[in-house]
């Protein structure tokens, strides 16, 4: 994938990411207090994509209002669900290799494991479509595990010793755990 390497074309595809699927969540979500932190959050993200600092922080918040959309389309918009799927593995494998490139971590099995992070998103966004749960909760578990898989390939395959695992896996659960405890079950919003 050379034309990731082209920094001006990965700061235009992320940006074009970026503000579809920003605008695709204000103008799905109804609450305003949400929308705001979400357009102040994506703000930020811009001076973060220009300035190629934090891409874990990308990936997770991209991943959050992406997922958004992708359920704003499948519940409110009717979209054909295999035209959804095939844009989370387009996304995601996008969003896993500019993480991958920017942070260094994986080796010589990078195809495996964009596979696999595509496949994971997707069988994790398609299971908890099954929930009566927010799709603003659907889309933070989904998130999570970005996180977690980022943290997976960080610390177990890259062997970074700064970080441990077992540190992503209790903030995963604690935080799946939190979200699903917190939702209001029986409500799409």
């Amino acid at each position: 994938m050379a034309f990731l390497h082209n920094k001006l074309f990965r700061k235009i595809v992320l940006l074009l990411i970026l503000l579809f699927s920003g605008v695709t969540f204000v103008f799905i979500n109804k609450i305003l207090p949400i929308n705001i932190f979400i357009v102040l959050i994506s703000l930020i993200s811009i001076y973060f994509i220009f300035a190629e600092i934090y891409p874990i922080f990308l990936l997770i918040f991209l991943s959050f209002v992406y997922s958004y959309a992708f359920y704003g389309f499948l519940y409110q918009f009717n979209l054909p669900t295999w035209a959804i799927m095939i844009a989370i593995l387009v996304v995601f494998s996008y969003l896993f290799t500019y993480v991958e490139q920017k942070i260094g971590i994986l080796g010589n099995k990078r195809l495996i494991y964009l596979v696999l992070f595509s496949l994971i998103i997707l069988e994790v966004f398609l299971t908890i479509s099954y929930f009566l749960v927010s799709p603003l909760n659907q889309s933070m578990i989904i998130s999570v595990v970005c996180y977690l898989f980022v943290g997976f390939c960080y610390t177990v395959l890259a062997k970074h010793t700064d970080n441990n695992f077992l540190t992503y896996l209790l903030i995963a659960f604690a935080s799946i755990l939190t979200i699903f405890l917190s939702s209001n079950w029986g409500i799409i919003i």
